[in-house]
């Protein structure tokens, strides 16, 4: 598969030229672009006006197209300019070019025309994107905020994001719970949501969309909701491009690169990363079992050695073949790794005392594998009636011609129809393959470097998935619009675990038949939706329901099949209102569901070392999400104030059970222990004190509570234990920015992670700082920045759980503080492309 993707993309590469030139201007041709200097959009019917320079004489001129490109037949020998105007906009006048018989084609670049808008004098007006803008169904973070955060990952950026926690170890949760989805530019990945958000570069990052009750056009996967990755792209006729290159203390590497060549119709785009990142640090365990009348102590303490590393490369194609018909191919393929090595002093001993035991260990995992994807689009946008009206109405249309969001800035009623377009379908395939290899070896050894017993753990096992999506949006009028849909999603997986021993006659560690075990796991699901939106008066409302079917096989050696098939049915629903002086309030509601993980299915057991088996559950099943929001926002100048409400119920709560197994070794199971609720407030305000210093606090404050029954294994007898568990948890935000002089920014973020409660114990609360210098260049093409994350070293994990003959504690504690220099150089005005994202759901779940 891979050969053939290789192949494809390198025919299109070497073929698509011939094609771009085979629309491209013949020779005598004055040529270039327009777009509007704010946004920079392509313009439209912008008029170009070609101007003999010696006695002023308008010779021809021309309009743009719908990518904002102009062409003129060159006039005699001489010298000309241009002037190029557009309704609502400044006229520019170009500078004086000459027109010689030895030139083919002359490129007079891009133009940007400013608003018309009346100067007052002396005054600046200088407006400040918005930190976080609020829409009906997202919340959309804009990166170009978070410098504290530019070497990092996606991970870093959403530190500093209301509605995330991310704990010592990268691990990200939404609102609490680590059942979201992830999708980079509206697709889906086939990693985990954490694995995923640790690989992107922060610096190919345009925005982060938070969507805590996406609508119905979307997979209903992940409990909390989905994180959109929104990433950079360009519109810009020729070569345009950004590199970043980051180094920093502890070994810490990485850098990008993203490159964009268009000519005429066809963008040619081209990226790739590299990624190191160590987390070093020492840790510190306890536990206590006591399977029978005698109790097993064991404590262990020493320095761990994490590491996070990964690589891609992606390219891609886009074809504005019409007006109307837009293709795209793009595919990536790259690879992710984990690696964590520990050295620790364990002691051992028993009550009533029969033993006293001192030896070391030697602990080293590895996880990681290499993934690709490709991704082919086709979208059609039907025309109905004359392109006149827009000419005489002054509208740009945007691509595909039908507004992508519900609601764009606060108190605005935005257009479903630009006048001339009917309605969109958009065609989408998705394939995914990634292979998956996993190896923790676990040695003990006697103080004189003895081995006294060993482990080593193999999962492995590749994993595909194919998607077809295909959507339909209708424009209702100026302001309603009817969208309908279907999707299919076929996954296959084969999961290998192989267990190791260590033998003592032979010294080697040995294979183990009677814990290896090979699952293989079928999955279709097909779905359709509709949902209508539209605006009355300042009013704005979204409704929807989606049906899926799901068809799902487990086979397992030796055992019979799991088999499902059941039909579940997921509404939502968004209201939105806008008062007077830039006010809004906003309600919705989503049902979802999350599906297990397909290793949570297994029922054998599993070593994953000498003090840790886990099984799984193929009985477990999914978690189904009733989802409520509330939300407040209030604009006041370039400031505002937002307050949301929320209330979460999960049924068939999904929690990892511990128990004793044996002596000093303790049993991993989930099951679905019953119910748990979330109700919350999350507050956000941005102010400036000074011209040169803004901040931005925020918080979310929640009760949690856990109701239900674990069961689980105690010797010969199956133990019921009721859980009614609470607890308050909150985190807050508060993040400076000072603008030193004008092309120098410092920044500080401070947040703080309330302790909370799990099913069988707590986890510790931690405070965290980060710090940033950065400064630009070149007219902000060049840029440097210093960086400091968790400057004063509190950041940690802690936490205890304890149970029915158990007890256990952990501390992780990273070495800090950390800094990294990053320089980053953007070329021909490198920008985001505004085409709207659409997409669905997440993989690797069954």
């Amino acid at each position: 598969m891979i050969r053939i993707f290789t192949f494809v993309v390198i025919l299109l590469f070497w073929t698509v030229p011939a094609v771009a030139d085979g629309v491209a201007a013949p020779k005598g041709k004055i040529k270039g672009s327009v777009a509007d200097a704010q946004s920079e959009q392509p313009l439209e019917y912008a008029t170009i006006a070609l101007y003999n320079a010696k006695n002023d004489k308008l010779i021809t001129g021309a309009i743009t197209d719908y990518l904002g490109h102009f062409k003129l037949e060159q006039p005699e020998n001489g010298e000309y300019y241009l002037v190029i105007s557009f309704i609502g906009l400044k006229e520019q006048k170009s500078q004086v070019f000459e027109v010689t018989k030895d030139e083919d084609n002359i490129n007079l670049g891009h133009f940007f025309l400013e608003s018309a808008a009346k100067e007052l004098g002396e005054v600046e007006v200088v407006s400040k994107r918005a930190p976080i803008e609020y829409k009906i169904d997202k919340k959309v973070i804009n990166v170009d905020k978070q410098i504290t955060a530019e070497a990092g990952t996606a991970v870093d950026i959403l530190e500093n994001v209301p509605s995330v926690q991310v704990d010592v170890d990268g691990n990200v949760s939404l609102r609490g719970s680590s059942g979201f989805t992830v999708l980079i530019d509206g697709k889906p990945t086939i990693l985990e949501p954490s694995d995923v958000l640790r690989q992107i570069p922060s610096s190919s990052i345009e925005n982060i969309e938070i969507i805590t009750n996406p609508s119905v056009k979307y997979e209903p996967d992940g409990g909390t909701g989905i994180i959109n990755i929104v990433t950079k792209k360009n519109r810009l006729d020729g070569l345009s491009g950004n590199v970043n290159a980051n180094a920093g203390t502890l070994g810490q590497y990485s850098g990008d690169l993203q490159l964009s060549y268009r000519l005429n119709k066809v963008n040619f785009i081209f990226g790739g990363s590299v990624n190191r990142r160590p987390r070093p640090g020492s840790v510190s365990n306890s536990r206590i079992t006591s399977p029978g009348d005698t109790s097993y102590y064991i404590t262990s303490e020493g320095d761990t050695d994490r590491e996070w590393a990964n690589s891609n490369l992606r390219a891609g194609i886009e074809f504005d073949a019409t007006k109307y018909d837009f293709i795209s191919l793009s595919g990536r393929y790259g690879r992710w790794d984990m690696n964590n090595e520990s050295q620790l002093r364990y002691n051992e001993w028993t009550e009533p005392a029969t033993f006293y035991e001192i030896y070391n260990s030697e602990d080293g995992t590895t996880r990681g594998g290499n993934y690709y994807s490709i991704d082919a689009v086709y979208q059609h946008t039907f025309e109905n009636g004359s392109s006149e009206r827009n000419k005489a109405d002054g509208k740009q249309e945007g691509k595909g011609g039908v507004s992508r969001e519900m609601g764009n800035d606060l108190g605005s009623v935005p257009s479903f129809s630009n006048g001339n377009v009917k309605h969109v379908l958009k065609a989408q395939f998705m394939y995914r393959h990634r292979y998956i290899d996993e190896e923790s070896q676990n040695l003990l050894r006697e103080l004189d470097g003895q081995v006294r017993s060993g482990t080593k753990n193999v999962e492995k096992g590749p994993s595909s998935s194919r998607r077809l999506n295909i959507d339909y949006t209708l424009p209702i009028g100026e302001k309603d619009k009817f969208e309908a849909g279907a999707q299919w999603r076929s996954g296959k997986s084969t999961d290998i675990t192989e267990l190791w021993l260590y033998n003592d006659q032979t010294g080697e560690i040995e294979y183990t038949d009677e814990y290896s075990n090979s699952t293989d796991y079928y999955r279709n699901i097909y779905a359709i939706y509709a949902l209508y939106a539209g605006y009355l008066g300042n009013f704005g409302y979204q409704a929807g329901l989606r049906g899926e079917l799901t068809d799902r096989k487990i086979e397992m050696t030796g055992q019979d099949a799991f088999t499902i098939d059941r039909w579940d049915y997921f509404p939502t629903i968004h209201i939105s209102y806008n008062l007077p002086f830039d006010q809004q309030v906003m309600a919705s509601y989503s049902r979802r569901i999350d599906r297990p993980r397909s290793w949570w299915l297994e029922p054998f057991i599993t070593v994953e070392d000498a003090f840790n088996v886990r099984q799984g559950n193929p009985g477990l099943q999914p978690e189904y999400i009733d989802s409520y929001d509330m939300g407040y926002l209030k604009k006041f100048g370039d400031n505002f104030f937002s307050l949301e409400g929320y209330y979460r119920v999960t049924h068939n709560k999904v929690e990892r059970v511990s128990s004793p197994y044996s002596e000093n070794i303790m049993l991993e199971r989930p099951e679905n222990i019953g119910e748990d609720y979330s109700l919350g407030i999350e507050a956000m305000i941005t102010f400036a004190l000074f011209k040169w210093w803004d901040m931005e606090l925020s918080g979310n404050f929640f009760n949690y509570r856990m109701k239900g029954e674990l069961s689980y294994p105690l010797g010969d007898e199956i133990v019921k234990d009721p859980v009614d568990r609470f607890s308050t948890n909150w985190n807050t935000r508060f993040n400076n920015t000072f603008r030193i002089w004008d092309n120098g920014t410092f920044q500080l973020n401070s947040r703080y992670n309330s302790a909370s409660v799990t099913a069988q114990g707590t986890r510790e609360g931690f405070f965290d700082l980060d710090a940033a210098f950065k400064v630009t260049f070149l007219n902000k093409s060049l840029s440097a920045n210093l960086q400091g994350r968790n400057i004063l070293g509190t950041a940690r994990r802690a936490g205890e759980s304890s149970g029915p003959g158990f007890y256990s504690s952990y501390d992780y504690v990273p070495v800090a503080p950390v800094f990294v220099l990053s320089v980053s150089y953007r070329f021909n005005n490198y920008k985001a492309n505004r085409r709207g994202n659409q997409g669905n759901g997440q993989d690797d779940e069954f």
